[in-house]
């Protein structure tokens, strides 16, 4: 029997694990997807703009705003980061079409901040629980139901291994891992931004670790 290992030792060795959270930036009705980050590292703020869960229907027939406002997150991914090119692909059924512009921030720190893996259930075992919130509401009921997703085979998105964190994330430069965007773009955005240093999601991992090491 071999000898037992490090709990770092056996993460290291586990190709599916990542030590760092994803934000990508999606084009909206106003701006570019490169305009949008633009905007949050000059605001050095990842703003809860929508709610994406379970309860999301329920949220909108209920017309209380300031219910809503409660259950609005910011979205990462823990997809590895040689991997993010395959988050960029259109898929039949994906409402959200992301683009090649984020931010990368460590795992331990979006914890921290309050972040939290997604709990992807069935419908059948997430019901009850918006019927209990309406017996007895409370902020906290509410970050937790802001992290359920429905997981059926008609809806099923946990391949996306998602992370959420309630309400706005304010952050520092020094606080990013690195950034994303297209490789043209890499010294433009390293010199109006810096000490952040930036990459292409759509690099190998060797490119990208010789340019996190600043090879």
């Amino acid at each position: 029997m071999t000898a037992p290992i490090p709990l770092e030792e056996f993460l290291n060795k586990k190709r599916d694990f990542s030590p760092l959270l994803v934000h990508l930036t999606r084009e909206n009705e106003m701006f570019y997807a490169k305009d949008v980050l633009e905007q949050i590292l000059s605001e050095k703020t990842l703003r809860a703009y929508r709610h994406f869960c379970l309860f999301s229907p329920s949220l909108k027939d209920s017309n209380d705003v300031s219910l809503e406002d409660k259950f609005k997150v910011v979205c990462f991914t823990e997809t590895p980061i040689d991997q993010i090119d395959v988050l960029l692909s259109r898929v039949i059924g994906r409402q959200v079409e992301l683009a090649a512009y984020g931010l990368v921030f460590k795992k331990n720190y979006i914890k921290k901040k309050g972040g939290n893996p997604v709990f992807y259930v069935t419908t059948r075992i997430a019901s009850p629980l918006w019927q209990l919130y309406q017996n007895q509401p409370s902020d906290e009921a509410c970050k937790l139901l802001a992290l359920v997703n429905v997981c059926e085979p008609y809806n099923d998105w946990h391949w996306e291994r998602e992370w959420r964190i309630v309400g706005d994330l304010v952050f520092g430069l020094a606080d990013v891992y690195c950034g994303l965007c297209p490789e043209d773009e890499i010294d433009e955005f390293e010199s109006s931004y810096e000490p952040v240093r930036f990459i292409d999601p759509h690099w190998g991992i060797n490119k990208i670790l010789d340019r996190l090491v600043g090879r």
